[in-house]
């Protein structure tokens, strides 16, 4: 007769967070030898640590071997409770210090690629003058497309998203930073550099006659249009497989003119007075969760510095 695995008995200690979060790692990575630079360990003390979860809670979580890595029915449904509860500890670690005034926590920000290099983006400023407030707060950055980015803000895996401000979430609130300025541009041995250089006359229907880099992503409906006049020549998530795309000399490509002072390669931009726009970038956040200070200080910052 099987032994009768052990039920879980509900109550959860400082181990079972550490292995809840060993385990959330390993998903989050790919698999346990992906995920030993992350945790600091070895892969079979990895698997041991997951094994030892699986004894706490009674499932099995999933299959690891030289088949590889994959999560069992019960171990996806896990993964989705034990994030939503490893997101709820650190809430209320950040709830009980703002009851006693202390400034410690995180502040999980989710942003486009290349919006920090952008001189008008307060984020930078906002998180140096933080920082002397609250030396013990911890601000983590990661980059997505905006859909990826108000995903994680829905979600509660973010605090707060820096989006452009394309089609707005009606579980989100909004508020705009500044204004991103973007342009059309060529490179590499493009026909149209050639062009450029020796000032040659261009006309918009010259230029829509050459293949474009399109976003794989929702974008407004007056963008849309305006890229529907291009062949598409490649559909792309982030403005670096845009810049790389664009620089080969093969496609034509949208992307922020402050992109130029930080990268490598020649760029020129196409007729402007035709082409070029600006973007309002916003930040975000959920409008039904309620802020802790240490959150409400970083936004009234982050709003501070706009003027």
């Amino acid at each position: 007769m099987a032994r009768r695995k052990k039920a879980f008995s509900g109550k959860v200690n400082d181990v079972d967070l550490r292995l809840m979060r060993v385990f959330k790692a390993v998903i989050e990575c790919g698999g346990l030898s992906a995920a030993q630079t992350e945790l600091g360990v070895g892969r079979s003390t990895i698997s041991r640590q997951i094994s030892d979860l699986e004894t706490r809670l009674g499932l099995r979580l999933c299959h690891r071997g030289r088949s590889g890595f994959y999560l069992t029915q019960q171990g996806r449904q896990a993964y989705d409770y034990i994030e939503q509860f490893l997101n709820s500890t650190e809430d209320f670690t950040t709830k009980i210090a703002s009851i006693s005034n202390q400034m410690v926590g995180k502040i999980e920000i989710g942003m486009i690629d290349f919006s920090m290099s952008d001189t008008k983006n307060p984020l930078v400023s906002s998180m140096q003058k933080f920082q002397e407030v609250a030396p013990d707060v911890s601000i983590n950055l990661m980059t997505g497309s905006p859909n990826e980015v108000e995903r994680g803000v829905i979600d509660g895996k973010l605090h707060i998203g820096i989006v452009p401000d394309y089609h707005r979430q009606p579980s989100l609130d909004y508020v705009a930073l500044y204004d991103e300025d973007v342009g059309l541009f060529c490179g590499g041995e493009h026909p149209l550099v050639d062009a450029i250089r020796k000032n040659s006359p261009l006309t918009e229907e010259d230029v829509c006659k050459h293949k474009l880099v399109h976003r794989a992503y929702f974008e407004s409906e007056r963008l849309r249009q305006r890229k529907q006049k291009f062949p598409v020549g490649s559909t792309v998530y982030q403005t670096e497989a845009v810049l790389a795309l664009v620089r080969s000399g093969v496609y034509l490509g949208y992307f922020p003119r402050h992109c130029q002072d930080t990268i490598q390669g020649e760029f020129f931009e196409i007729l402007p007075e035709k082409f070029a726009y600006s973007t309002p970038i916003c930040a975000v956040w959920r409008a039904d969760r309620k802020h802790s200070l240490m959150l409400q200080d970083f936004l009234q910052l982050l709003r501070r510095d706009l003027f």
